[in-house]
């Protein structure tokens, strides 16, 4: 084999050729892409599940309790106005950002 790269032109050219023989090596087992046969369904069936329960009857019941814990505390001066405020603006994002994204992607 070392003959055969002396004459076609010494060691810079046995690089091209080794260079060349792993491009061909490499085209000949190359497959699609793994992203393609990746499955999120589980994924995104544990996400739409979140985004049911934070938006449903049970993101219902948790905003309820913590506008109650924010007015009692707001009631014994533990928290004042500015901050009730930011948690109702909160519980209306969190409650409205199904219909916010619709609107964004329609």
């Amino acid at each position: 084999m070392t003959q055969i790269f002396n004459r076609v032109g010494g060691p810079a050219s046995r690089n091209w050729v080794l260079l060349a023989a792993l491009a061909v090596m490499v085209l000949m087992i190359a497959e699609p892409a793994m992203a393609q046969d990746i499955n999120l369904d589980p994924i995104q069936n544990f996400l739409q599940g979140l985004v049911d329960a934070l938006t449903g009857p049970l993101g219902m019941i948790i905003a309820t309790l913590a506008l109650i814990g924010v007015f009692i505390t707001w009631f014994f001066g533990i928290i004042d106005f500015r901050q009730a405020m930011w948690v109702v603006i909160a519980i209306a994002g969190i409650g409205g950002a199904t219909t916010m994204v619709q609107a964004l992607w329609a």
